[in-house]
């Protein structure tokens, strides 16, 4: 493979993976008129894990079809491929970047709101 066609693989990766991210996300978390993009992530929650730690273990899941793919040349379900597996990979690490980013920006929202209540006590 050269270069060239390593980036272009790349480009229709990005792609397919966007498109597969943007219609998985309508049916997991409740549709059309659903505003928290990461609800089916969160429900993890109810079992007292983590939302990432929810998704690192999906990404282990799809390692492991990997691993049995590279191991047997075959996989059992006939319906998604090793390379489905790849892009699954390529979108749980996308969503648990999002979801770390906006608990920072969440965290920093939280400190500013106790710095303003310290600057009005004082005043």
């Amino acid at each position: 493979m050269t270069l060239q066609e390593l980036l272009k693989l790349h480009d229709e990766t990005h792609d397919k993976c966007r498109k597969v991210m943007e219609i998985k996300n309508n049916d997991y978390t409740g549709g059309k008129e659903a505003t928290d993009i990461f609800a089916n992530f969160k429900s993890s929650q109810i079992l007292g894990v983590h939302p990432v730690t929810g998704i690192l273990m999906r990404i282990i899941d799809k390692l492991q079809r990997i691993k049995t793919f590279a191991n047997d040349g075959v996989l059992s379900v006939p319906d998604e491929s090793v390379e489905d597996a790849c892009e699954d990979i390529v979108n749980y690490a996308i969503l648990a970047k999002a979801m770390l980013l906006e608990s920072r920006g969440g965290l920093r929202k939280q400190k500013v709101k106790r710095e303003v209540e310290e600057i009005v006590k004082k005043g």
